[in-house]
């Protein structure tokens, strides 16, 4: 077990790490090497989040129960699990153990019950990386059965280090803006059945899809996307239809927005999922959030994405032309642009590489 100056190390080092010119997955992975010396654990999983939905998305993984990802983010979004990483998203305490929130009866968990059981796991710990500005991904980390439990200090490291890390998942959301290829023209649909399986596509759908990170690796397993399974169980229930959706950056920088709804008067359970180019305006709060824009300069962001000029911007938001190119300052700082064009192309939904003003 680590002792109080490890973890005091531990933490410091992931503090300075979320804060350096890493890519996210290099930080992610990076903090997991740390945290596994520290803390100890056998498996892992982290996905990233939608932080309005809080639906799970894409992210990096070494655990065992691959081919029950898909049960296993099904039963999470149930509404019957638990300690599910929707609800430690809203939690004050955005850390849980399996052990200690059953008790120490993982079986009353359907996920450890019907999935994790059979690869070995034994206790979960499950940290909401969150920041003031949301949550944005997870850490999940997993004990072999027959190892002790997740201990109070170690779920308290991952509270410590939970709002650096969530911060830098954040400040790297924009990413780079980099595919030319042509984007299916038409929404894509794939209709699922009661157990989730997909039993038709639209032609649309597979070009879509195939535009989400890890496409190939889960098509490998026989899978849809991630974020498809917790948004269709999220449709299931009238209490959380509003939150059946997730915004998932693709592999060529263009924005997708994943939705799903059951089929009205389908008496077998079946669920639509419509895979589709999200627009600026559904992608604008969220990149707003992203790079921690003030209510003013969003406002600016938007009459700028709106088209309009310095002019018209001085007299919608009844400011002065110095106060504006104050807010761009600021605003490009941020963001990390030097233009209003590499600005206006950055809060583009699909976006292309700006050329010099």
């Amino acid at each position: 077990m680590a002792t109080a100056r490890e973890r005091s190390r531990c933490r410091d080092r992931l503090t300075r790490l979320s804060e350096s010119g890493l890519d996210a997955e290099a930080i992610q992975r990076e903090a997991i090497a740390d945290l596994r010396r520290v803390i100890g654990f056998d498996q892992w999983c982290w996905p990233c989040a939608d932080p309005q939905s809080l639906v799970p998305l894409s992210g990096i993984a070494d655990h065992g129960y691959g081919l029950g990802l898909a049960r296993a983010l099904e039963l999470e979004y149930s509404g019957a699990d638990i300690a599910s990483m929707g609800e430690l998203a809203r939690r004050p305490h955005p850390v849980a153990s399996l052990s200690a929130e059953t008790g120490g009866d993982l079986a009353r968990s359907p996920r450890w019950d019907e999935v994790l059981r059979a690869a070995g796991i034994g206790d979960e710990a499950v940290l909401a990386c969150r920041d003031a500005l949301g949550c944005w991904g997870w850490i999940k980390a997993y004990r072999d059965s027959g190892d002790r439990d997740f201990a109070p200090e170690d779920l308290e490291l991952l509270v410590q280090v939970g709002p650096s890390l969530g911060s830098a998942l954040r400040r790297k959301i924009g990413g780079a803006a980099g595919g030319t290829g042509a984007a299916p023209s038409d929404p894509g649909v794939v209709v699922l059945d009661r157990d989730l399986r997909p039993v038709s596509w639209t032609a649309g759908a597979r070009g879509w899809i195939a535009m989400l990170p890890l496409a190939d690796l889960f098509a490998m397993l026989g899978m849809l996307p991630a974020a498809v399974y917790p948004a269709a169980a999220l449709a299931r229930s009238t209490a959380t239809a509003g939150q059946a959706h997730a915004l998932e950056r693709g592999v060529d920088g263009r924005w997708v927005k994943i939705e799903a709804a059951p089929l009205d008067g389908d008496d077998d359970g079946r669920i639509a999922v419509v895979v589709r180019g999200a627009a600026p305006a559904e992608t604008h709060e969220l990149l707003c959030r992203a790079y921690a824009l003030t209510l003013r300069e969003r406002e600016l962001v938007a009459a700028l994405v709106a088209g309009l000029d310095t002019r018209a911007v001085t007299e919608q938001l009844f400011i002065s032309r110095h106060t504006v190119q104050d807010h761009l300052k600021s605003i490009f700082a941020k963001v990390g642009v030097h233009s209003r064009r590499e600005l206006l192309a950055t809060f583009a939904a699909d976006p292309v590489p700006p050329s010099a003003d």
